[in-house]
């Protein structure tokens, strides 16, 4: 397989060799069935944790669809992923769907580079033995996966698409993977309006319709994204930084622990990344522009882990695969870039040889048994006759939602007050919280049902225990030596339930004592 029209520096790069032969099918089939098998292992020893869960909660609430979506109207994520587990769940109605929902996604996803992909065979290599190839986006059942395969789909499908509709349809869908995604496709129209005008010829009047219609296909799906995440009930959620003035634009392009801050490098090693896409106008401003829009979004708007940051390289990897295929532009009179691009080329690899390392993370909690989360755990210590009809709290409460997928046990959310199967970070809350109002809560819940209490405890209780520890979000709990010893002289330990490999470990203690 050729890449028609590809230059010669992108064809003689580190990442791009040229034709793949026969041999190279081989080998990228023996490589896909070593990262199947390592996939499935993970997939194997995986707990689920909060997100993954609560995401799930969500899917399944309200008697039917529209009913479903209104419950998730706020929660900050637009509908797709929710659509797809509600449909596996409707047709299969196993809780089984949550893991098999993201680790197909994520598979297809892994397929696509493999077998789809013009790089190298170490270059695929690197690619699918990430932290986010093998693990991020295929074993952790979340929605950052469907916009990473959303990605790679319009890359392979970009040379038949991009002068006709279904460029706007794949991107209207990936504005309705996760926010980013959303942002992430304007760039790829940014791309696609700048090859325009660098592809070496005037665009005629039916390329300029055409893009119209794929620019108001992907207005359209903003806006849906829009509205399923706008007004949020998860103002806690929100990055410190939230608003927007010039001072603050200006000062979270600059932040350095803002924004990219768990990929390995930072933003200016991103940014030289980006150089290995100089050749190609278009896919050069696309890349910066990216990188810049999301900088300020992890800064102004909400605080990026690397699940979110990881979606910048996914990108990355788009953009160098399509103009790998010939896409992105030419520079007209250019001077020879062949070397900036080659340097930039280069650090590319090297980042994403970088995401090979926290993959070690997982592997080894999965080989000595260290679980994910211990919520699987906290659930089987339920079972015991004396607690399997006991109410369950937490501290913080989104520690209590991993639990809905493995127990029915009644979920007591401490910061609102109330019953329910997912908490809103919000702050109308209680925001400071001691073991006091704990205590209280236990036996308010126990004089009122009759029933015992069971509170997980993030924090390791002793007697003489002082401290204001910062839990989640704007939340945080105040223990002193006399609240310490008035809750452990009332409760039982019953379950220490540490290490975990996530921060969901904690003690179960048990109401009355």
């Amino acid at each position: 397989m050729r890449r028609v029209g590809a230059s010669l520096t992108f064809l003689e790069s580190p990442l791009v060799g040229g034709e793949i032969t026969l041999s190279d099918r081989r080998n990228r089939l023996i490589l896909f069935i070593v990262w199947l098998a390592l996939v499935g292992w993970l997939l194997s020893a995986h707990t689920f944790w909060r997100d993954e869960v609560r995401a799930f909660s969500f899917a399944l609430s309200g008697a039917n669809i529209p009913e479903m979506l209104r419950n998730v109207h706020g929660e900050g994520h637009p509908a797709l992923w929710y659509l797809i587990l509600r449909a596996a769940h409707d047709l299969f109605p196993y809780r089984e769907v949550l893991p098999v929902a993201g680790a197909v996604i994520g598979i297809a996803a892994g397929a696509v580079v493999a077998f789809r992909s013009p790089f190298r065979t170490v270059m695929v290599g690197l690619i699918l033995f990430s932290f986010y190839g093998a693990f991020e986006y295929v074993v952790v059942a979340r929605n950052y996966g469907i916009a990473a395969l959303v990605m790679f789909a319009l890359a392979t499908l970009y040379p038949r698409i991009r002068n006709s509709l279904w460029l706007g349809v794949i991107l209207a869908i990936l504005c309705n993977t996760n926010v980013p995604g959303c942002l992430l496709a304007a760039m790829f129209l940014l791309f696609r309006f700048v090859e325009m005008l660098t592809d070496g010829s005037k665009p005629a009047r039916r390329e300029w319709l055409i893009f119209a219609g794929n620019a108001l296909l992907s207005l359209i799906g903003a806006l849906l994204c829009f509205c399923m995440i706008y007004p949020t009930f998860n103002d806690a959620a929100l990055s410190a930084n939230y608003g927007f003035s010039i001072g603050r634009i200006f000062g979270g392009l600059v932040d350095p622990n803002s924004g990219f801050t768990n990929l390995g490098m930072g933003v200016i090693l991103l940014a030289l990344s980006c150089l290995g896409l100089i050749g190609r106008p278009a896919a050069l401003v696309a890349a910066l522009a990216g990188l810049i829009v999301l900088k300020l979004f992890f800064f102004l708007i909400y605080p990026s882990s690397y699940r979110h940051e990881a979606l910048f390289l996914a990108f990355l990897i788009s953009l160098y695969w399509v103009s790998a295929n010939g896409a992105g532009g030419t520079w007209r009179g250019r001077p020879s870039l062949d070397l900036v691009q080659r340097a930039g080329t280069l650090v590319f690899v090297a980042l994403l040889a970088l995401q090979i390392v926290p993959l070690y993370l997982p592997i080894k909690n999965a080989f000595i048994g260290k679980p994910f989360s211990r919520s699987a755990d906290a659930a089987r210590g339920l079972q015991q006759p004396a607690l399997k009809n006991a109410i369950v709290m937490a501290d913080p409460d989104t520690m209590l939602e991993p639990l809905l997928y493995y127990s029915d046990n009644p979920m007591w959310f401490l910061r609102e007050q109330r019953f329910g199967k997912v908490a809103r970070l919000t702050n109308n809350a209680r925001r400071i919280l001691t073991l006091d109002d704990i205590l209280a809560d236990a036996e308010r819940l126990h004089r009122q049902t009759g029933r015992p209490v069971v509170f997980m405890s993030h924090l390791e209780l002793t007697s003489d225990t002082r401290l204001r520890q910062a839990m989640m979000y704007n939340d945080e709990t105040a223990v002193t030596p006399e609240s310490a010893k008035h809750f452990l002289g009332s409760t039982r330990l019953v379950a220490r339930l540490r290490p975990s490999g996530t921060d969901e470990d904690y003690d179960l203690y048990l109401y009355p004592r």
